[in-house]
């Protein structure tokens, strides 16, 4: 449970002997400082690679919540969210949601290993433009922790890495055509802006 508090909130917003109870045999129950800042930090570096909202440096940002108004979010224990509640919840509908998430979390992972068997195929035949597609296409789910994420995560660092080298030997060359053609494969990865340099380099 994430509970991101109201402004002004005071210990009586989200408390009573059901919640204390439920906190102690069936979730773990965080709170997040109220906050009014919602501006990404400029020293943050942009990815595709999803990662944890719930260790972020402003958790309340990167899950959206409105500024001012009491929140409270049923994740996984990685922090992936399932559920939102704009009030806050009875102890019994807290239980509701928590017997669900199990079954939503199993149906996310099915979802990204379909995806990630997919793009094994590709790769399997030498493809990895389109199991680029698929691994980017489990990325937009914004979970993080499953498995079929982590192993997503790094099927999409071993391609980029095998790219680098590759990028590499073609500036050596000053192959710019060559560096023209891996741009279409490296479509929305991290390396779009690495080889829009290399090229303009070459220029």
């Amino acid at each position: 449970m994430i509970y991101f508090p109201s402004e002004n909130a005071t210990d009586a917003e989200f408390s009573d002997k059901g919640l204390a109870d439920l906190s102690k045999t069936d979730a773990v129950f965080v709170k997040i400082p109220y906050t009014a800042d919602r501006e990404k930090s400029p020293w943050a570096e942009e990815s595709v690679v999803p990662t944890s909202k719930l260790l972020s440096d402003n958790p309340s940002r990167d899950y959206n919540v409105p500024v001012g108004k009491v929140t409270v979010i049923v994740a996984d224990s990685y922090g992936n969210e399932y559920y939102r509640m704009t009030k806050a919840p009875s102890t019994d509908q807290l239980k509701g949601y928590l017997k669900k998430v199990k079954d939503q979390a199993d149906k996310t992972s099915e979802k990204l290993q379909k995806n990630l068997d997919k793009a094994n195929e590709y790769l399997t035949n030498n493809d990895r433009k389109n199991a680029l597609k698929l691994l980017l296409k489990n990325f937009k789910e914004g979970v993080v922790g499953l498995q079929a994420q982590e192993d997503s995560i790094r099927a999409y660092h071993n391609i980029l890495d095998a790219a680098r080298t590759e990028m590499a030997e073609l500036v050596e060359k000053g192959d710019a055509e060559g560096l023209k053609a891996l741009a279409k494969d490296m479509d929305k990865t991290d390396m779009e802006k690495e080889i829009d340099e290399a090229l303009a380099e070459l220029k």
